[in-house]
């Protein structure tokens, strides 16, 4: 059974925690930049971004969340995605404060959290669960 156990946790690691991580580092690192709108190739409005970039922390971290332990209330591992976005949102949004032509915003915090939330319920659509 020891071998088992060493191997969920390899790949836990490998499959969920790291790519979870990078995507973290992702957001810290376009939260860094002066301009990020220069980095796409279309226009995207503000707080369209911030869902769209939200929403996939969301995706990883209900993936996560679910793996580490899949017989809990699928109501309160939302509610765990729900605080995780906004956390993160908050310290992203005080990273911004402090970066040359970005500024703190409640609103771009509230698409964090709605980000977030869409991204965890569109993994409970890919995987068929249901809010019960």
């Amino acid at each position: 059974m020891p071998v088992l156990d060493k191997w969920r946790q390899k790949r836990f690691t490998l499959v969920y925690f790291i790519p979870f991580l990078l995507y973290c580092l992702l957001i810290f690192w376009l939260s860094s930049q002066s301009d990020p709108g220069h980095l796409s190739p279309f226009a995207v409005p503000d707080k369209i971004a911030h869902i769209l970039e939200y929403s996939g922390f969301g995706f990883l971290l209900m993936r996560m969340l679910t793996f580490i332990n899949p017989e809990q209330n699928i109501v309160r591992q939302l509610i765990w995605v729900l605080s995780g976005a906004l956390l993160y949102g908050l310290s992203d949004e005080i990273h911004q404060y402090f970066v040359p032509g970005r500024e703190f915003s409640w609103m771009d915090l509230l698409a964090d959290g709605a980000g977030g939330y869409l991204g965890a319920r569109l993994w409970m659509i890919f995987k068929g669960k249901r809010v019960s």
